[in-house]
This record gives structure tokens, C-alpha cells and sequence, in this order.
């Protein structure tokens, strides 16, 4: 088996989850036997098995792949989408089935019909896979949830026992999507500690320099982008984790929260509350209201406490890619 994985973003653009799942899937597949590259969009003699588009991929990719004898395999990343709420999605689902397509067909721009045509769909989250089949039609048999996962070593580190400090933390690209100066300005009115790892897409971004005139070293502390081991140190540190993201999919910064055993104060939207119902420590804040935020982080801050064992059940990089695999092996029989 030959998989090709092809992603539309390139990584030097904007890093972030959907890198580290792709390296971390090639990695492992490989690990576990498979042959496995990035596609090569300039190269026309290049052959596999399996195209695994990091994406909705366009209609025209799909029908090309199959007429050469591709399985198609999407990893779909709605996290924008699956976070509206249910009146939008539904605003949304009534636009689709009325005008969506007929526009659609002008246009050709929507791809929806990937969701019919791929051999295989996989989401990171159930909510997401819901909304495909809600919202464009997904084909309910093809549908696969399979979660992000880490590291074995730094699911060992980050389970390892550390004094606690007196600071909340938040571990996000310093970026308008991720809502950091409004945790920041959030932290200040609360007069809570909240420690910021993570770098901006680019220093020169306008958001993110407004984001260090907050930094204060004592409500608002940033350490700025540190190595892995500094991550898992102040990350175990901490009394708890939080994160106000507009959008996410299967964050893998709360995947390492919930490694270290920290409870999570997260968004109150649908991203993060029918993602990680199996939570036994994990609050909500709204975003968008600055006041209800800095409120929601004085009281979580003041009980907050790292508790033993992960906040949720975690799986390793390896396991998902045994998951994969299946996936894998299972449409190449069909």
C-alpha cells in the first residue's frame, strides 16, 4: 500500500494543528510498514494507492483520482463551520439545498459533492462529522471519527509530577482567531495569572504586537514560543488551561492540557462543548463578552487545581495511525 497525502496549505505559511498531523501521520504510517509521501503536484508519473486530501478537496480532484485508480480519503478540518450555531447551521442547510447547488453549478466552487464521492471521510471530532451529514449529505457509511493524538514520550513527560504554580495557561498561535487579546485584556480585569506560549504566523502582524503591549509579567505573562521541554514544564506547572478560540478541531493544545491532568476552561461554543464531553474537569467562558470572560476566569482560576491522570481518554500518534490504516485497508477492499 502507497499512501499520498496532499495538503493545500502549505506549512511554511501557517504552522499549526493540521502540520502536526500530517507529520505525525507519516511518520507513523510508515512506522507501521506503509509507504508513504506528500504528493508531488509537478510530478505526473507519481503512483499510489491512497490520495488523502488534508481537506475538502475540489469535486474535479476527486473524479481525476478515481479515473486513475486512486481510493480517495478526505480529512475534513470543519472547525469554522461546526462551531456556528444550530440557527446558522440550519439558515445554512436551507441555503444549501435550495439555492447551494443550482449555484453551485455555475460556480463549481463549493465541492459539496466530495462529501458524496470520496471513499472515505474522517473527522477528529463527532460533532464535525454530524454537521458534514447535516449540512452536505454525507454519506453515512463512509464517515470515520478518529481523534488527534501524542506523542508516547510526551504523554510520559507530561504526566510527570511538578509543583504547582500560581498561573492559569494558554497555549494557542498569538492570533485574532484564537481570541488572545481578549483572554489577555480578560486576565488583567480578573487580576489572573494566565502564562501565553505560542508564536504569531508573523511578528509583524499587527495583532500580535498589540498583543504584547498587554504583557505585564504578572497578569499577562509570555514567555514566547519555547522548546518542548519548557512547553511540558510550564504546562504541568499549571493550576489549569485555558483557551477562547472562535474555532478549533480537536485542538491539539487541550489534547496536552488534559495530558498534564489540567482542567480546561474553553469556549462556550460548540467547538469545545460537543467535543470533549468525556472531560471530568472542563468550564466554559464567552469569548465575545469581556466581561462574562473575565469573570468565568476569576472563579476558575480560584478553584483550578491539576489533578492525577488526563482531564479525557487520549490515544498516541501511533494508535491513530493504526486507526488509519483500517480506514485504509478497508476502502482498498471495497
Amino acid at each position: 500500500m502507497k499512501v499520498l497525502f496532499s495538503c493545500p496549505l502549505p506549512f511554511f505559511l501557517a504552522h499549526g494543528g493540521s502540520q502536526t498531523l500530517v507529520e505525525a501521520l507519516m511518520r507513523e504510517l510508515q512506522n507501521l510498514g506503509t509507504e508513504v509521501e506528500p504528493a508531488r503536484w509537478w510530478d505526473e508519473n507519481q503512483t499510489g494507492d491512497i490520495l488523502n486530501f488534508i481537506g475538502r478537496p475540489t469535486t474535479l480532484s476527486v473524479r481525476l483520482a478515481h479515473q486513475k485508480g486512486f481510493k480517495v480519503v478526505m480529512t475534513d478540518l470543519l472547525d469554522q463551520t461546526a462551531s456556528r450555531s444550530d440557527f446558522r447551521l440550519l439558515l445554512q442547510r436551507t441555503f444549501n439545498r435550495s439555492l447551494g447547488r443550482l449555484l453551485a453549478n455555475f460556480t463549481g466552487q463549493f465541492n459539496w459533492e466530495a462529501y458524496r464521492e470520496t471513499d472515505a471521510m474522517i473527522f477528529a471530532v463527532p460533532h464535525e462529522w454530524e454537521v458534514a451529514q447535516y449540512l452536505f449529505g454525507a454519506t453515512p457509511s463512509r464517515g470515520h471519527v478518529v481523534p488527534h493524538g501524542l506523542e508516547e514520550g510526551a504523554l510520559r513527560e507530561l504526566a510527570a509530577p511538578q509543583e504547582q504554580g500560581d498561573y492559569l495557561i494558554s497555549v494557542a498561535t498569538i492570533d485574532r482567531r484564537k481570541n488572545s487579546i481578549r483572554l489577555a485584556e480578560a486576565a488583567r480585569a480578573a487580576q489572573v495569572p494566565v502564562l501565553f506560549l505560542g508564536k504569531p504566523y508573523s511578528e509583524d502582524d499587527e495583532y500580535f504586537r498589540r498583543f504584547l503591549q498587554l504583557v505585564d509579567d504578572k497578569h499577562v505573562r509570555y514567555p514566547g514560543f519555547v522548546s518542548q521541554q519548557e512547553k511540558c514544564q510550564y504546562l504541568r506547572g499549571a493550576r489549569g488551561f485555558v483557551l477562547l478560540s472562535e474555532f478549533e478541531s480537536g485542538c491539539i493544545a487541550v489534547f496536552e492540557a488534559a495530558a498534564a491532568g489540567l482542567p480546561l476552561l474553553l469556549s462556550d461554543l460548540p467547538w469545545a462543548r460537543r467535543s470533549y464531553v468525556e472531560a471530568r474537569a472542563i468550564e466554559f467562558a464567552k469569548p465575545k463578552d469581556e466581561l462574562s470572560a473575565s469573570r468565568a476566569l476569576a472563579s476558575f482560576y480560584q478553584h483550578a487545581h491539576r489533578e492525577p491522570g488526563t482531564t479525557f481518554p487520549l490515544l498516541t500518534w501511533r494508535q491513530v495511525a493504526e486507526q488509519y490504516m483500517a480506514i485504509y485497508q478497508d476502502v482498498l477492499r471495497s
